[in-house]
């Protein structure tokens, strides 16, 4: 059953796809998942001064921040690591794990990915994710 009301941030997290099974980052403590759509200007001599937009390309993101553990099982930093030093694609997903809740799934490159170690604090790290293709919107099952 889906999810109701307000949703609890804690139930969303971000996936990758292993060997086409949807696989949950490790140690996450936030997630984000945003699209953008450019403009293109068609302002003319006759918009009285005002700027005047039609639709341009469309674009998605999703990024992640959590606690770095040397151990992680399954996905965590070094297997991001992994997929940035190659420069491959990588199916994402951002989703609770909730039957009937929606699932937001493309195809996109780890554009940014970093590590801190602050002193006697826990060590942390953030990846984002640029989407190369469309994005899909499907229902969990």
């Amino acid at each position: 059953m889906a999810s109701t009301g307000i949703n609890n941030g804690t139930l969303t997290a971000l996936y990758i796809f292993v060997a086409n099974v949807p696989t949950k980052v490790a140690h996450l403590t936030s997630t984000g998942f945003s699209v953008n759509m450019n403009t293109r200007s068609v302002t003319t001599k006759d918009s009285a001064g005002w700027e005047s937009i039609l639709e341009g390309s469309k674009s998605w993101e999703m990024s992640a921040s959590g606690f770095f553990a040397e151990d992680s099982a399954g996905v965590g930093y070094e297997e991001l690591f992994d997929y940035w030093n190659t420069r491959g694609k990588v199916l994402v997903a951002f989703t609770s794990a909730v039957n009937g809740d929606k699932r937001y799934k493309g195809l996109g490159y780890i554009t940014s990915l970093s590590r801190t170690a602050p002193t006697e604090d826990s060590e942390t790290f953030d990846v984002t994710i640029q989407g190369t293709s469309t994005i899909t919107k499907y229902t969990v099952s």
